[in-house]
C-alpha cells in the first residue's frame, strides 16, 4: 500500500513539474502558423534569367522565379496589364516585345482552404532589341475583335540628321481596314512640313505617307519619334502582317538616302 502511494506521489510531482510555468514552450513549427517565428507571407524571386534593371536586345524573354516555404500558385503581370490566373508554374515567356521599359508584377498565395495572399513584388527590366537608322511598327503584336477600331505607330528609331521619310506599308486587306493616316509629331519638332502625301489602297492592302521637312534653322531632327499613325478597323477573324516593301527610304537634307539598318514587322490578330 505504502508503494502504491509512493509511484501515486512521484506520477503527480512529474506532472506538476512538466506543466511548471517556469519551463519555457517550444515555438509552433508549422510555416503556414502565423505564430511560428519563422513565418513569412507567400511571395516569389525572380531567378537566374536577368539580372534586375538589365537591358536585353531580344523581342522575347522567359522569366523564372522560386516561391518562399508557403508559396503554393503565382499569379503576375507585365506593365500593370490584367493578373494572370494563379498558376503552379514557375515561369513566363513574353513574346513581342516592344522597345522600352517593362516592370514584371508577381505575387504568390497558399494552398490553404482560404488561401493568404502575399504583397506583389516587381522586377525591373528594359528592351532595346532595334538598332537604327530604323523604322517600325508597335506595337509588334495587337490582338483586336471585329469591327474594334484601334491605332498602330510607325516609328522612326535612333535616326541621325533626317530631313524625310517615304513609307510604305503591306497587310491583308480581308482581315483589316486603313481607314486614315495621321502625320506624328516627330518631324513636326521644331519646323514646318514642306511636303506630305498620304495614300491608302485597301482594296490592295497598302498604304504610304511621304514627309518632307523644311526649317532655315533646323532642317533636319535626330532621335527616336512617331513619323505616323495608322487608324484601322478590324474586318474578319484571322492574322495579318503590316510590313514595310523595299520602297521606305530616309533622306538628309542633301537628299541623299539614310541608309536603314532594320524594319520591323507587325502582327494584327483579330480575333
Amino acid at each position: 500500500m505504502i508503494k502504491f502511494h509512493l509511484i501515486a506521489l512521484i506520477t503527480i510531482a512529474s506532472i506538476f513539474f512538466a506543466c511548471s510555468p517556469n519551463d519555457d514552450l517550444v515555438p509552433p513549427t508549422n510555416p503556414f502558423d502565423p505564430d511560428n517565428p519563422d513565418y513569412e507571407l507567400p511571395h516569389a524571386s525572380i531567378t537566374g534569367t536577368i539580372s534586375y534593371g538589365e537591358v536585353i536586345d531580344t523581342t522575347s524573354v522567359t522569366l523564372f522565379w522560386n516561391g518562399n516555404a508557403t508559396a503554393y500558385e503565382f499569379s503576375y503581370r507585365l506593365n500593370e496589364n490584367d493578373w494572370s490566373d494563379w498558376t503552379i508554374d514557375t515561369f513566363v515567356t513574353f513574346h513581342y516585345l516592344d522597345e522600352g521599359n517593362y516592370q514584371f508584377d508577381i505575387k504568390a498565395r497558399t494552398n490553404q482552404t482560404v488561401p493568404v495572399e502575399g504583397t506583389p513584388r516587381a522586377f525591373h527590366f528594359a528592351v532595346d532589341a532595334v538598332k537604327g537608322p530604323a523604322m517600325m511598327v508597335c506595337p509588334r503584336y495587337k490582338e483586336v475583335s471585329v469591327g474594334e477600331e484601334f491605332e498602330i505607330e510607325i516609328l522612326a528609331e535612333e535616326v541621325e540628321n533626317v530631313m524625310g521619310a517615304e513609307i510604305e506599308l503591306t497587310f491583308d486587306p480581308s482581315i483589316i481596314q486603313v481607314k486614315d493616316v495621321i502625320y506624328g509629331a516627330f518631324m513636326f519638332d521644331g519646323g514646318e512640313l514642306s511636303i506630305t502625301f498620304k495614300e491608302i489602297d485597301n482594296e490592295n492592302g497598302k498604304a504610304g505617307v511621304v514627309i518632307v521637312r523644311i526649317s532655315n534653322s533646323n532642317p533636319t531632327v535626330s532621335g527616336t519619334g512617331t513619323l505616323a499613325i495608322l487608324e484601322i478597323t478590324g474586318l474578319s477573324v484571322g492574322t495579318t502582317k503590316i510590313e514595310f516593301t523595299d520602297n521606305c527610304t530616309f533622306r538628309d537634307e542633301n537628299n541623299n538616302i539614310v541608309e536603314i539598318e532594320e524594319k520591323t514587322v507587325g502582327i494584327v490578330a483579330v480575333e
